[in-house]
């Protein structure tokens, strides 16, 4: 990074001293006598000053054995840098470091690295922590590794929170003056528990990204206990059983390719199908001499984090490494080198299941078949890998696509694209809902048809309430059609609540070079982008405790920590911005709405969580940074914010996919069937929906609707026929 303008006017002409040390480079010029000095204790303990005004100068790079670490515990000793560039002393309180912490299953090899350059004294980047094996040398100095990793293994959880505790003001009189410090680097301006200066935020510059893609860690859902896995198998109905038996057979011949698409509405068990599919298939491979539980034959993806996470799977961007919002554009190869790490993870794969497969469009679908084939390095379709999509086409069409079984030109738009023709349908039509919920999806399932009922109406009808009744519904979300609507519905309820408030502002800042001006216009152009257009990170949220908050980004799948994920804002942490002492948010604490979500990060905090008295129940939400596309070629643009929005109501195109034990839908005039099925669909029972407006009954779809055109082709042409006999059915 270059130095401010400031100073490098003051620089001679032909000086090429001008870019900011790193904590790297300060930790590499450290003097001899702090050899043994490992960079997390460098970070935590000591300060890094241009002058030494007030201190005793050690002799520099001493060649005397006697001159030990010890020695500079010493409160008025400063020792000069290799460099001449600074001086270093030993702090009075240390600070708080944050990294990366890789973990050893998920991706070992950097967590070899960050254990080496974290806790193992070093002086030469490339000899001693890249041209080298990174396990062998963790297993030759684990012993030393874990002594001085324990420091912070114990005391991280008590030290974070005395820095919220403390508010101490910032440094000491008998400290080096921070002020001197040259690593303020503008890009770590906005630090999280920047109280007193307590926290030293080395991961960026280790090189270990926050944001660094888990190509080598595949979410896959593990084996089920027997006893719950025999319930399950027993609770299927006969169509069910059916499938999963004949899928069965496929898998143990293993001698064919399948394309599948299994269609059905609310309530049909389709989520059930899956894991039965899926669990029965572990047991097989499983059960085969010398086999290896930890081979990926088979995955389970969806199209968003939200539905990755309620089938315990992955999103196909992260499983496949597929660009964000590329669906426009041709899809990037991957690099050979990620290919293969990929490939090599995934070479026994059997069988890729895809959920919600309406919300998949024509172009994501080719690209999902392009990067298999890539991965899998064969030209079949889908690389020869087996597929079962499962999903409902009555629900909203693809934002930006068109549906995935037409072209994506309007010169083929009515016919079927080579890739949807591969699939045979299977139907799932039985309600396997309990007694109470069967009239409710039945009503559900012919409002998707267009072709209610009396009963479904009358059903529906006693649902519909006024706005004053409404005001005992504290906890039900609000359905509209327009991001207008959500919008001004969002900003009422904020305003009305009387409650402890703050403004997180988004931090942005470029990376590249070029002229000031220039840089200055990308970030006043980013200013205007949308939410949609910076990767679900607003510039400004207006944060109100006791406020509904949804996720924008998929933090963590496993966790459920995934776009659409919503909750309520219990607490807010402060912290101070490192340049303008500004206090500012730094730390979310909301309760979502299902117990799940949040479970394992919770369990990583829970220390700190008792420390302070918090509710168990409430996961700790961070700020997040993502780059943002831009159209300048000189700079990038990283927006740093925290990764949630109001969520008091939401549009019925966000609610897809998600559901909710109190819905309040505005009905307007012009609502399409898809729209009214949707919305209504998002209550999990007839007795958590609440209507505003007229409900009208929508019409059967057109005859040209392309849906239903489709559905008629494959039920004549495509229809799956089963390998194995039933005696039911001769």
């Amino acid at each position: 990074m270059l130095k401010s303008d400031e100073i490098l006017e003051k620089l001679e002409p032909d000086s090429k001293d001008v870019f900011v040390e790193g904590l790297i480079d300060m930790y590499i010029n450290r003097p001899d006598e702090m050899k043994n000095v490992c960079l997390a204790d460098f970070v935590s303990l000591y300060n890094i000053s241009k002058k030494k005004t007030g201190y005793i100068e050690i002799i520099e790079n001493s060649d005397d054995e006697d001159v030990i670490d010890n020695e500079i515990d010493e409160k008025s000793v400063a020792l000069k840098m290799k460099n001449g560039k600074g001086w270093i002393k030993k702090r009075t309180k240390k600070k708080i470091i944050r990294y990366r912490n890789f973990k050893l299953h998920q991706d070992p090899e950097n967590y070899y690295r960050e254990q080496l350059m974290l806790f193992l004294p070093w002086s030469k980047e490339e000899e001693d922590l890249i041209h080298i094996n990174h396990e062998e040398t963790f297993e030759l100095h684990k012993d030393l590794i874990r002594q001085n990793r324990s420091e912070y293994v114990h005391r991280e959880a008590n030290e974070f929170e005395k820095a919220f505790e403390e508010q101490t003001e910032r440094g000491n009189d008998d400290d080096i003056d921070d002020t001197n410090v040259e690593y303020d680097q503008d890009k770590n301006e906005f630090l999280i528990y920047e109280i007193g200066n307590n926290e030293g935020d080395i991961f960026v510059e280790m090189g270990l990204n926050t944001r660094t893609e888990k190509v080598e860690h595949f979410n896959v859902p593990k084996i089920i206990p027997d006893t719950e896995y025999q319930e399950m198998m027993r609770s299927l109905n006969n169509n069910q059983r059916r499938y999963t038996l004949n899928v069965m057979n496929l898998i143990k011949n293993g001698d064919k390719q399948f394309f599948h698409f299994i269609n059905g509405g609310a309530g049909v068990g389709k989520s059930t199908l899956i894991k039965a599919v899926y669990q029965s298939i572990l047991r097989f491979y499983n059960s085969l001499p010398g086999s290896n539980p930890e081979t990926i034959r088979t995955a389970i993806c969806a199209p968003t984090g939200k539905a990755a996470a309620l089938i315990g799977g992955m999103t196909l961007h992260s499983f496949l490494s597929l660009p964000v919002n590329q669906c426009k554009h041709k899809l990037v190869k991957l690099d050979s080198d990620i290919s293969n790490r990929i490939g090599v993870k995934l070479k026994d794969l059997q069988l890729l299941i895809i959920d919600e497969i309406s919300m998949v469009g024509f172009t994501m679908f080719q690209h999902v078949d392009a990067r298999v084939q890539q991965i899998m390095k064969s030209k079949k379709p889908f690389g020869g890998v087996s597929v079962i999509v499962l999903g409902d086409f009555n629900q909203l069409r693809p934002v930006g696509d068109k549906y995935i079984f037409q072209f994506n030109n309007s010169y083929n738009a009515l016919v079927d694209n080579p890739l949807w023709s591969l699939f045979e349908l299977f139907e799932l039509t039985e309600i396997m809902r309990q007694k109470d919920d069967k009239a409710f999806a039945i009503a559900l399932s012919n409002i998707a048809k267009g072709m209610m009922t009396l009963e479904d109406i009358n059903l529906l009808k006693p649902r519909i309430v006024s706005n004053e009744n409404l005001e005992t519904m504290g906890d039900a979300i609000r359905v509209f059609r327009s991001n207008a609507e959500v919008d001004a519905y969002n900003t009422k309820v904020l305003a009305s609540l009387n409650t402890e408030g703050a403004i997180a502002n988004a931090y942005d800042f470029c990376i590249g070079d070029g002229l000031a001006s220039i840089r200055e216009k990308v970030l006043n152009n980013v200013k205007n982008l949308k939410t949609t257009e910076t990767y679900g990170l607003p510039l400004k949220i207006d944060l109100k405790v006791g406020a509904k908050y949804m996720m924008t980004v998929n933090i963590d799948t496993e966790d459920g920590l995934v776009n659409g994920a919503c909750g309520k804002l219990i607490m807010i942490d402060y912290g101070k911005l490192q340049k303008t002492n500004e206090t500012v948010p730094c730390r979310l604490w909301i309760k979502f709405n299902e117990e799940k979500t949040g479970r394992k990060t919770r369990a990583n905090f829970q220390n700190v969580m008792r420390n302070r008295n918090i509710d168990l129940s409430l996961t700790p939400v961070e700020p997040v940074t993502r780059q943002i596309n831009t159209r300048s070629t000189n700079f990038k643009v990283e927006r740093k914010q925290f990764p949630v929005v109001p969520c008091e109501a939401m549009t019925i195109y966000k609610s897809q996919g998600g559901t909710y034990e109190k819905v309040v839908v505005n009905l307007k005039k012009g609502m399409t069937r898809s729209e009214l099925y949707v919305s209504c669909s998002r209550a999990t029972k007839s007795s958590g929906l609440y209507l505003i407006g007229d409900f009208v009954p929508p019409k059967p779809p057109e005859r040209n609707d392309a849906v239903a055109t489709m559905f008629k082709s494959m039920r004549s042409e495509r229809m799956l026929k089963f390998s194995l006999e039933f005696p039911e059915e001769s």
